[in-house]
């Protein structure tokens, strides 16, 4: 099958968080409110540009992009004229990250008012992510993350919620010891967890391959079928064009991919070298309960 490209617009790093596995904090772009606005304005000059195939997905992350309430006043221009795009179909799907870890929901509210106005729920690809070790400085950032999560799918319930989660050392321990159920907080929180590989680079952070695998195979004995649904999403070999703003423009970033279609970086999830995507389907072929 082939899929639409996706162009991932990586506009800032700014962010109140301070995740210990983000590459992005050792060298960080930091733009104040009048370049976050010409930053956007660029966003939509791309589009509209002959460097865009019409019809593709894009997706907007930071940094974060709804923690600064004071962008309000750009953030609902800019989304206003990716919604008409998205009406005209020049843009096929929005996929939007967000960290949740703020207080002030106005500017994510008023975002997903727009989507509702627009009645293009069902073209936003809404991701948040949830990491038991890394991501949050205290319980209470947690708190307010998975709070914010419940009132998102409460308040617009048309608008389907993936969460990633990193495969961590904790993380793949706590799944094998019951401590962390990923079906329980799907259904907790209405979502689908995605669980990504940890791309190396903190050594105490990372999982050993076995116990990843062993990992996901728990997960599919607490939620049959999600390994069904989990691999193929995995292994799309799916054009991404990852574009960084520096230098007063968006700079092709993307990593190289292998020659068996999947990202460099998936190679780099373990000491072993081989890539995750395809451990994936080879480790797991014909995988019944």
């Amino acid at each position: 099958m082939n899929y639409k490209p996706i162009y991932e617009f990586l506009v800032w790093d700014n962010c109140s968080n301070n995740c210990k596995f983000c590459f992005q904090r050792k060298n960080p772009r930091l733009f104040n409110h009048d370049e976050r606005k010409i930053i956007l304005n660029e966003v939509i000059n791309f589009i509209n540009s002959d460097k865009f195939i019409k019809n593709s997905h894009i997706l907007i992350c930071g940094g974060e992009i709804f923690d600064k309430p004071n962008d309000y006043d750009i953030l609902m221009p800019f989304f206003k004229k990716i919604c008409d795009l998205m009406t005209n179909n020049i843009i096929d799907l929005l996929y939007i990250n967000t960290n949740l870890i703020y207080k002030d929901l106005k500017p994510l509210t008023d975002f997903l008012n727009l989507i509702k106005e627009y009645k293009l729920f069902n073209r936003l690809k809404f991701t948040s992510s949830y990491d038991l070790e890394g991501r949050f400085r205290n319980k209470d950032d947690e708190n307010i993350m998975l709070n914010n999560l419940l009132f998102v799918k409460k308040t617009f319930t048309d608008c389907n919620i993936v969460v990633n989660t990193i495969l961590t050392k904790k993380v793949c321990n706590d799944i094998l010891n019951d401590s962390y159920n990923i079906q329980n907080f799907m259904n907790t929180y209405q979502c689908w967890v995605n669980l990504i590989p940890y791309i190396i680079y903190d050594e105490n952070l990372s999982a050993s391959r076995n116990d990843i695998f062993k990992a996901l195979k728990t997960i599919n004995n607490q939620s049959p079928g999600y390994l069904q649904k989990y691999i193929p999403n995995m292994s799309i070999e799916q054009e991404k064009w990852l574009y960084l703003y520096k230098d007063n423009k968006f700079q092709f970033c993307s990593c190289k991919i292998s020659d068996c279609g999947h990202a460099i970086n998936f190679k780099r999830y373990s000491d072993k070298g081989t890539c995750f995507c395809c451990d994936l389907k080879e480790i797991f072929e014909n995988y019944e309960e």
